[in-house]
């Protein structure tokens, strides 16, 4: 053939099937700009360097993994999408003349121009949107603006490779389907599958029970602790019903409804059910991938903003005081002696402070059956305990307890009172513990896992008792049983001035620890002490924060724009099919208000429908996904719900405009029928 031929043949099929050709470019360019930018705040070397910096990046490469993986499902996707649309085309060329061979070049050209464009664009448009991306970044850390141009080649390697890879995918598997394929077989193959979907009984049952599966596992699960397992086995039933209940379940509902006849033998049901069970068929699993892309954007965005502006609730929640100094080691002693010396060394430091709250406690995590609280976890105890539940043990000398009516309590040895738990006794690692009474209200006293991970009981002992307690824990711990054993001595100090004072304490806070540890005090192994600051943490927060929520727009942007385009796809392939359709209700005598009105039902039941399913995942998911954002410190349920309710009505706006957009594409095709 001519030289040149298969250049100008590539650009005439791309300019003539622009409708489809453009998408499919523009979403590759965003792609390829967000993998850039994310690898730009990775290997940037100032990322390091800014507060929380470490955090930030670690959280933006899970980023670059989760949208590699569906970069390479979305353009595969597209690309299935534009060879299916072409299919009557390419047998066209090789039915006048054209070799399978000659198609094949003409096919790689293609592949070779918009690969060219998508990866020049995508890498031009991240470059230009990284330095605004971390400007975005640093607003949302708390840090000040910095200035400067960087353009990391390491990324522009990564996004040339992994694009280059999928580019080679794509067109290995358009060029084997031109090789196996008889042009007959590609002039008719947007013709094959009309005949009406059979109904599969057993992938429907399965659909369905896999979903309720999940949002079983979603709504009743109550241990925050196995909340990460049960979370990932839930999205996998979800996902897997989602596609089985698509596919396979809508055609068995469909079919029900048709085998009433008083309802289905009316105008506008006759043609919209009908007209249905072909549109789930041919495109029930788009729409199962526009319903998990629609859930992942709106757990991701809600969950991240939540995150975000949560950030107060969790800080005071973890660190109440502007500078919080904590003791962990095994001696009631030290513990006490600790409490004296880091008063006396917060009036020795010149710094105005305005109050000093002392607590010593003792905390661990164990199995409570109503009566034996035990610490072991693996033996033949544990197996005897009929309703066995993990709860939490704080143990509080009575000296540090603070009644809410003020009143001093004295307590017998071997007695106890006692919050959230019922009974005139209590057996802790075998020894009986005589309980006295109940405490009036639940005391405001952080235990071992600083948020409400658990259920907690807590008992106010006298100083003998407490260490009875303590060396019961202490040999339990020893044998492997106990976990997160620790007696807690704590100061929490409000300081009378600025976030800066506070930190100043707390720097001279380091020296003074240092110099009490020199002594001789809590040097044994496991003995820890820890020195917090308010507002160190709190930009802290911002930075892991931040980060989420960073990746959570640039993720729920990618995946919006996925949807879209699955939609806008979709809506091209239902205007050619509704077509003939159209033309086809018109000739049986339908009027042509009957017959739009018919499809547009057909059309809004579809389109809509995923957005639905999608709000349905949400709600269900909403009680486990308050259990995982507990894990990591946020614990105001009325903001995650505030948060994920404002999300899902914008998301709907936005889904609503984007159907209304791509909505033209298929009544401009529908009109051409009339």
């Amino acid at each position: 053939m001519r030289k040149g031929m298969f250049l100008r043949l590539a650009l005439t099929n791309i300019k003539k099937n622009r409708g489809t050709f453009v998408p499919y470019i523009l979403s590759s360019i965003g792609c390829i700009a967000v993998l850039y930018i994310m690898l730009f705040i990775v290997h940037n070397p100032d990322t390091r360097n800014i507060r929380g910096g470490s955090d930030v990046a670690m959280i933006v490469s899970m980023g670059v993994f989760v949208l590699g993986v569906f970069s390479v499902i979305f353009l595969l996707f597209c690309n299935s999408f534009l060879m299916k649309r072409r299919q009557k085309e390419i047998g066209l060329y090789n039915v006048l003349g054209m070799e399978k061979r000659h198609i094949s070049r003409m096919l790689l050209v293609e592949t070779l121009i918009t690969g060219a464009v998508s990866l020049t664009g995508g890498i031009g448009a991240g470059i230009l949107g990284s330095k605004l991306a971390l400007l975005f970044l640093l607003k949302m850390l708390h840090l000040p603006v910095q200035f400067g141009f960087y353009v990391t080649w390491e990324g522009v390697k990564i996004c040339a490779a992994s694009y280059g890879m999928i580019l080679a995918v794509t067109l290995l598997q358009n060029l084997s389907r031109v090789h196996l394929s008889r042009p007959v077989e590609l002039l008719s193959g947007k013709s094959v599958g009309e005949r009406e979907p059979k109904t599969k009984l057993l992938m429907a049952v399965l659909g369905f029970a896999c979903l309720g599966g999940g949002y079983y596992l979603a709504v009743t699960t109550k241990s925050v602790m196995d909340a990460l397992v049960i979370f990932l086995l839930a999205v996998l039933l979800v996902m897997a019903g989602t596609y089985l209940v698509f596919t396979a379940g809508s055609i068995m509902i469909l079919k029900l409804m048709r085998r009433k006849k008083s309802f289905y033998y009316k105008i506008q049901n006759f043609t919209s059910v009908s007209g249905m069970l072909y549109r789930m068929k041919q495109n029930a699993v788009g729409l199962a991938s526009i319903c998990i892309l629609s859930t992942g954007v709106l757990l991701m965005i809600s969950s991240a903003v939540s995150l975000n502006m949560g950030i107060e609730d969790a800080v005071k929640s973890q660190y109440p005081y502007d500078v919080n100094v904590g003791f962990y080691g095994y001696s009631y002693e030290e513990a006490e002696e600790a409490q004296k010396f880091m008063r006396s060394e917060a009036e020795k430091s010149g710094i105005p402070v305005k109050s000093v709250q002392s607590e010593i406690s003792l905390s661990a995590v164990g199995f409570f059956d109503g009566h034996h609280y035990t610490f072991d976890y693996g033996g033949e105890k544990l197996k005897k305990l009929k309703e066995q539940e993990i709860m939490e043990l704080v143990v509080i000398p009575e000296k540090y307890y603070q009644s809410p009516d003020g009143e001093k309590i004295s307590l017998e040895n071997g007695t106890v009172l006692i919050w959230g738990a019922e009974g005139k006794s209590i057996d802790i690692g075998g020894r009986e513990f005589s309980v006295a009474g109940k405490l009036k209200e639940e005391p405001d006293i952080s235990g071992l896992l600083g948020v409400e991970y658990v259920s907690s009981i807590y008992l106010v002992t006298n100083p003998e008792t407490f260490k009875q307690i303590s060396e019961i824990q202490r040999k339990e711990m020893e044998k492997g049983g106990s976990m997160g054993y620790r007696m807690k001595s704590s100061l929490g100090i409000m300081v009378d001035g600025e976030d800066d004072q506070a930190v100043a304490l707390r720097n001279l806070f380091d020296g003074s620890i240092e110099k009490f540890r020199s002594q001789g005090y809590f040097t044994q192994e496991g003995e820890t002490v820890s020195n917090r600051a308010r507002a160190v943490e709190k930009e802290n927060f911002y930075g892991l924060n931040g980060g989420l929520l960073f990746v959570g727009i640039l993720l729920g942007g990618v995946f919006l724009m996925g949807t879209a385009l699955i939609i806008y796809y979709k809506q091209i392939s239902e205007g050619y099919e509704d077509r003939e359709r159209f033309q086809i209700m018109r000739k049986v005598g339908m009027s042509r208000r009957e017959v739009r009105s018919s499809i547009r039902r057909q059309i809004l039941m579809v389109f809509f429908l995923p957005l639905l399913a999608a709000c349905v995942h949400i709600g269900m998911a909403f009680p486990l996904m308050k259990k995982l954002l507990l894990m990591i410190g946020m614990s105001n349920d009325r903001l995650f719900l505030l948060c994920t309710a404002a999300t899902v009505l914008m998301f709907a706006a936005i889904y609503g405009l984007i159907y209304m957009v791509t909505a033209r594409a298929y009544y401009h095709i529908l009109e051409k029928a009339e």
